[in-house]
């Protein structure tokens, strides 16, 4: 008999490659199948990020959730909450077994120890062991390589991510990242190529590269170790292979080679998502950021001036220790003024043991969200404007999902488009994961709406 198993993943897209990693190993076990969180499982592994108080709060709310609506299921817990945190996780209602970050492939031998099979009656289900007390399994987080997991196939139909470096040798004041990823990896690329020909080969239409901080691709490899922008041309060159993407960026890391190779190859999407997290020059030394807010503003244009309706979005961190008023409103100026399509703002959040926790002048949490607000706004207008740019021009868009929509519209296919902008098309076509020419007709609270080009 094999065991359900859902899965619930916060944060970042090596989070959603982790999990990837959990659902390969459970799945091969021969002992699980996964069903969606919708439906009733046996085992929900939940997969957490601690980048901010709120994420911690929305993983213990889930837990919660799961729990009281599943009293009988066990639930795991891993991700870098896990790591940070286990024994105040191993607390919370339902949770049997907490991993850290470079545990997680050992799931399968652990939920063994922890979880016996009762066959006592009809069929076989989990049950806690009283013999395995131990719940919590936290190694040091640099101790997690690259196990190559022979993922080829991913819970999304269409876009694939595919990670290539964790940890970060950074030290923003703010972060926490080294303590819960540890140092800099960088994977083989050799390993690399391989896993995307596989996922090409198994209809994905879409890779996305995933890591901490890709800009220290490969420092960690030895000499002769390719650039994150050789890496670049080389998965470019794999046959078959329709879109390309870059997750997250540092402003360090966009050389002038990978604006070339964005400006020039079709299936490099043109879309950057580059954290700044001020516009104050101040705040960023405070920070322990290594760019100017001069070096960032050049960076937007060269690439605009390269690559014409590049989407472009970045982070910022509302209310830093000593962020006065005069520093928002020199972030809000800048930000106005540059070719941004969209804004992640979010307030700031003491993280236990970094620098910043300690800093003077912590801005009250009320201004902080007043902050964040500000800054959600000049979001939704910038993305508008970017939007209605193209309003009447013809797209490319890789479907990925359909739904029924209202009365006048029937059923609806969704996609996103190379730079970023979600569109929903009114007619479905026969084949819904690939590449599509429509033609915008308007421009939707949060997207697109178009047809199909003839």
């Amino acid at each position: 008999m094999t065991n359900r198993v859902a899965f619930c993943t916060f944060g970042c897209r090596i989070n959603q490659y982790d999990t990837e990693t959990i659902r390969t190993l459970l799945e091969e076990s021969g002992r699980f199948r996964t069903v969606s969180l919708r439906e009733s499982a046996d085992v929900y592994v939940v997969n957490t990020c601690s980048v901010t108080t709120q994420s911690d709060a929305t993983a213990r709310k889930a837990i919660r959730r799961i729990s009281g609506e599943r009293p009988t299921a066990k639930i795991i817990v891993t991700g870098c909450y896990a790591q940070r945190a286990s024994a105040e996780l191993a607390k919370l209602p339902g949770v049997v077994l907490v991993l850290g970050v470079a545990d997680r492939i050992r799931i399968v031998s652990e939920i063994e120890k922890c979880l016996a099979i009762d066959s006592s009656s009809q069929g076989q289900k989990w049950v806690e062991d009283p013999n395995f007390p131990q719940r919590i399994i936290v190694s040091p987080p640099s101790a997690d390589t690259f196990p190559e997991i022979p993922i080829a196939k991913m819970m999304d139909r269409s876009r694939a991510v595919v990670k290539i470096q964790d940890g970060c040798n950074g030290v923003c004041s703010f972060c926490i990242v080294p303590q819960t990823r540890g140092r800099s990896r960088s994977r083989e690329p050799k390993k690399i190529m391989e896993q995307i020909n596989r996922l090409v080969d198994n209809g994905y239409r879409e890779v996305v590269l995933a890591g901490i901080h890709l800009g220290d691709y490969g420092s960690d490899l030895g000499s002769g170790a390719p650039t994150l922008a050789k890496l670049i041309g080389e998965i470019l060159t794999i046959p078959g292979l329709v879109r390309f993407r870059l997750s997250s960026i540092g402003p360090g890391a966009i050389s002038e080679e990978i604006i070339r190779l964005m400006a020039s190859e079709e299936k490099f999407a043109r879309h950057f998502h580059i954290p700044l997290q001020s516009g104050s020059d101040e705040i960023l030394a405070r920070m322990n950021r290594d760019y100017t807010v001069a070096q960032f503003e050049r960076l937007i244009r060269d690439i605009t001036d390269a690559i014409p309706d590049c989407g472009i979005g970045t982070d910022i961190i509302c209310g830093f220790p000593g962020e006065s008023e005069a520093h928002f409103r020199e972030t809000v100026a800048r930000i106005t003024a540059l070719p941004i399509s969209y804004l992640h703002p979010f307030p700031y959040s003491a993280r236990p043991g970094s620098p910043a926790e300690g800093y003077a002048n912590q801005v009250p949490s009320e201004e902080r969200k007043s902050r964040t607000r500000v800054l959600k706004q000049l979001s939704r207008t910038k993305n508008r404007a970017f939007r209605e740019r193209h309003l009447g021009h013809t797209v490319t868009v890789l479907l990925e999902d359909q739904r029924k929509g209202g009365k006048e519209t029937g059923r609806v296919c969704f996609g996103w488009t190379d730079n970023y902008l979600r569109v929903a098309v009114r007619e479905v076509p026969a084949d819904t994961n690939g590449l599509k020419a429509v033609r915008i007709t308007e421009v939707s609270d949060d997207g697109l709406i178009g047809v199909l080009a003839s």
